[in-house]
């Protein structure tokens, strides 16, 4: 037998043509030149008679071929999931060649001998096929994919290896994956703890804004024992008065009945303190130096009361004083409700003299009162605003009351007297207006729960029950 391409016989070569039995010829590394006709050549001896039987075929070379599957998912690992959770696994086989290959890609469960077939979504389990995606470039080739889906995991799919098998007829390639409960996720049950710390910080911290005074009273009515026993400290007044004196600048009877009827008899009276009021504590024949230095010295508060011409020097009395007459919200009703109260004498309160002077007295208190607390830090200075000021007034004050009054603020006793006056206003029947002047004790401006004085006793020394040892001693500020 003969093989003949076009017109030359084809000689028996290792590297490109090679003759098998059974009239079988091999070519090695097809390509494009070997598209030819092949003729076929049988010379036999038949009966003593010589003869030859030939056939052509028409070899066409398609440039279509494919290598060894390569399974690029899944990897051969394990892979965490919840119980009851969807869950899907891509099959990714990247057939290198050209043109379609002929492979087949399955999922299966090996131990088991089960292939996975159905494409129904409306099973627990089933594949989905995707596009095929060629790639071009000097690595050319077609990839397959199949999507393994779960859409409830169960038990029994945990701890078993599913299998992506590619099948052609260059080889069986596969890989798997297999299946682990997942650890129970502790960032969300975190992130919701931190999340409700923050909201309820942020809330107890405006809460504790809102109402810090009524908060911190209470807490030291509850537990007077956490606080120190101040009996004991050498002091003898829980509070010194700076207030202005008779012939002042800036004194009237509101501020005289302020200071010296309506402040004891809540605070003296109603609260328990101790009070130093000058002009009716004071030492007769004392020097001013004196009676200011030791009694502020004795005290462990400073209330500082102040009014729109209290730091006033006298060129500036003319205007202060008519700014002060339009924004002076002392009520004078402190005298018809503190009518069993004693009044000053008619000499002290019916025609004063014009002439006023600077208030030596006070000039003292403060300047000793500021040095103590911004220099010292030995004194603690409340101020007491009584009527309302203007930032033009302000900007008289000493520079050192400013900057306490911006540090720390004020306490200011012409809005309790606003509020009372707003709610006389609302009133609509005569005799609950009479009952309401008559009744002292009733008034809102009188009662340590008011919104003022709960100010004053918020920055007033704490009554406390625990006792004081020299080798060991607790500080509780609030």
């Amino acid at each position: 037998m003969l093989i003949v391409l076009g017109c030359e016989p084809i000689r028996n070569e290792m590297d490109e043509y090679i003759y098998r039995p059974r009239s079988t010829l091999l070519i090695n590394k097809v390509d494009g030149k070997n598209h030819h006709n092949y003729t076929c050549t049988l010379n036999f001896t038949l009966g003593g008679v010589t003869g030859s039987v030939s056939e052509t075929i028409d070899a066409c070379v398609i440039e279509e071929h494919s290598m060894v599957p390569q399974v690029h998912e899944p990897t051969n690992g394990t892979i965490s999931a919840q119980i009851g959770s969807n869950f899907s696994q891509l099959c990714s086989v990247f057939v290198p060649g050209v043109g379609l290959p002929f492979v087949d890609v399955l999922w299966c469960q090996l131990n088991q001998f089960e292939i996975f077939t159905s494409i129904d979504p409306a099973d627990r389990i089933y594949i989905t096929y995707q596009p095929l995606r060629h790639q071009d470039g000097p690595n050319k080739g077609v990839w397959l994919e199949v999507l393994l889906t779960f859409s409830e995991l169960r038990k029994e799919d945990f701890h078993i290896n599913f299998t992506c098998q590619a099948q052609s007829s260059r080889g069986h390639p596969q890989a798997y994956f297999t299946l682990v409960p997942a650890d129970p996720n502790i960032l969300i049950p975190i992130g919701s703890l931190f999340g409700c710390v923050m909201v309820f910080f942020i809330i107890s911290v405006i809460i504790y804004y809102m109402f810090k005074v009524d908060i911190v009273l209470c807490f030291r009515r509850v537990f007077p024992v956490l606080y120190t026993n101040k009996d004991m400290d050498g002091r003898l007044y829980d509070a010194y008065v700076a207030c202005l004196q008779p012939c002042a600048i800036g004194f009237s009877e509101e501020v005289e009945t302020f200071t010296l009827q309506t402040l004891p008899r809540v605070l003296e009276k109603a609260c328990g303190y101790k009070l130093f009021i000058a002009g009716r504590d004071c030492v007769p024949g004392e020097a001013i130096v004196d009676s200011v230095e030791e009694n502020i010295q004795a005290s462990r508060r400073l209330l500082l009361l102040y009014t729109a011409s209290t730091f006033s020097s006298k060129k500036h009395t003319s205007s202060t004083s008519s700014s002060s007459s339009n924004n002076n919200n002392l009520s004078k009703n402190n005298n018809s409700e503190d009518n069993g109260e004693s009044k000053m004498g008619e000499g002290g309160s019916g025609e004063r003299s014009e002439e006023v002077f600077p208030d030596t007295r006070q000039n003292l208190e403060v300047l000793l009162a500021m040095h103590k607390t911004l220099l010292e830090g030995s004194l603690k200075v409340v101020l007491v605003e009584l009527e309302e000021i203007t930032s033009a007034q302000l900007a008289l004050f000493p520079e050192s009351v400013q900057h306490l009054r911006k540090k720390q603020g004020a306490v200011c006793w012409w809005r309790e007297q606003r509020k009372k006056q707003r709610r006389r206003t609302c009133m609509t029947r005569r005799e609950d207006e009479e009952k309401a002047e008559g009744d002292a004790q009733l008034s809102p401006s009188l009662s340590p729960s008011s919104r003022f004085w709960k100010e004053i006793r918020y920055y007033m020394p704490v009554r406390g029950k625990r006792a004081v040892y020299p080798e060991r001693t607790a500080l509780l500020n609030l």
